[in-house]
């Protein structure tokens, strides 16, 4: 039987590349291409001349060519296979392949061709006699670490200005883990809440009622942490009233190594940064009534103002005083599934004690999509 949605079963777990490999890859494969022009460039080179000047910069200046070869691969190869109906115009696809060549360029001309220079015109100062293509190699090798590394911290150090922005408008922080599960909707949700109770020792069950809306962005996904933008009203605790928040949430899913388990563990480190809305509830970011937020939110939300996608739910909830929330979400309209959630601030063993104990319990399909995939 399918407990989850058609399109979400062939891929419930989407883990987001590493980005220090990320870059090292895309700039190590540039980066080869360029030493083999580079090191085939300095061996006739050194044909020519010994002077240790020229051999230092022959290699640098030739190898640029190597940048862009991949990269023009790559957008013809997804020219060629795009349908003719929906392809745009090669121009598009050119103007790409330069820009992703331009970028591992640039990170060449700052961080390699220095230590390059430096370690051919040394080396060969030093060493008259050792083969410089060896040096060249080396230079190439280094090169790449550092920049992965560097680019790594910078899109860090881009991510953290970017929530400090967020916080100068009145925004607040919240940081928490997260795993998400669909379990069928033949469960019977009062036998599921007493055996967690009874495991983990669950007290003050609540029930709440929750309206999102969620907004298409255009953040850049900082290291592979997945951006949302969205529009949340909640019934208050006190059953009078409502909670009302404009969110940016961040979500970063990844897999937890360790001994050997026949369960395999994909949580959610999750970063809520939100606003407190006062007043009636906007519809869209341009309802929210705070100046500075709203117009800093209007420039990361596309097509504000057009039908959003809407999701009514409603949330049972309790809490163990050993800092672990486990809730079960049904949605309004028919659906033949639960989405029962798992969340800790800091007790990472209490949480993964959790998921073990749901996933070998309960019939239940674990996923890193959030509900608004489920559309």
């Amino acid at each position: 039987m399918r407990i989850i949605p058609e399109k979400l079963s062939e891929e419930p777990i989407k883990l987001p590349a590493n980005s220090f490999w990320s870059v090292f890859k895309r700039f190590g494969r540039d980066e080869a291409i360029a030493m083999v022009v580079n090191v085939i460039g300095t061996a006739i080179a050194t044909i020519l001349t010994s002077n240790p000047l020229f051999l230092s910069i022959a290699g640098p200046i030739l190898e640029k060519i190597g940048f862009f070869p991949a990269h023009f691969k790559e957008a013809f190869h997804i020219y060629r296979t795009t349908p003719v109906g929906q392809r745009k115009s090669l121009k598009t696809y050119v103007s790409k392949a330069i820009k992703g060549g331009s970028v591992s360029l640039v990170e060449d001309i700052l961080i390699h061709d220095p230590v390059y220079i430096g370690l051919i015109y040394l080396g060969i100062s030093a060493y008259p006699t050792f083969p410089p293509w060896i040096l060249a190699a080396i230079s190439f090798v280094v090169a790449v670490v550092v920049v992965a590394g560097l680019e790594v911290a910078y899109t860090e150090a881009r991510f953290k200005l970017f929530k400090h922005k967020l916080y100068s408008v009145g925004f607040k922080p919240e940081r928490y883990f997260e795993a998400r599960f669909y379990i069928s909707a033949e469960c019977d949700p009062n036998e599921i809440w007493q055996r967690l109770s009874s495991e983990f020792g669950l007290c003050g069950k609540r029930e709440l009622t929750y309206h999102d809306i969620y907004f298409d962005t255009n953040i850049i996904h900082y290291s592979g942490r997945m951006p949302k933008i969205r529009l949340r009203q909640r019934t208050s605790d006190s059953h009078e009233g409502f909670v009302q928040t404009a969110q940016v949430i961040f979500t970063k899913a990844h897999e937890t190594s360790g001994k050997v388990d026949q369960c395999r563990y994909f949580p959610s480190s999750k970063e809520k940064i939100y606003l407190p809305l006062e007043g009636e509830m906007p519809i869209s970011v341009e309802g929210i009534k705070n100046d500075r937020a709203r117009n800093f939110l209007s420039r990361l939300v596309i097509n504000d103002g057009w039908p959003a996608p809407e999701i009514t739910f409603t949330r049972r909830f309790a809490i163990s005083p050993k800092d672990l929330l486990m809730s079960v979400d049904k949605l309004t309209t028919a659906r033949p599934f639960y989405i029962l959630e798992i969340k800790t601030y800091k007790n990472i063993t209490l949480f993964l004690q959790a998921m073990r104990f749901v996933m070998q319990e309960f019939p239940v399909v674990q996923t890193t999509r959030g509900k608004s995939e489920i559309l």
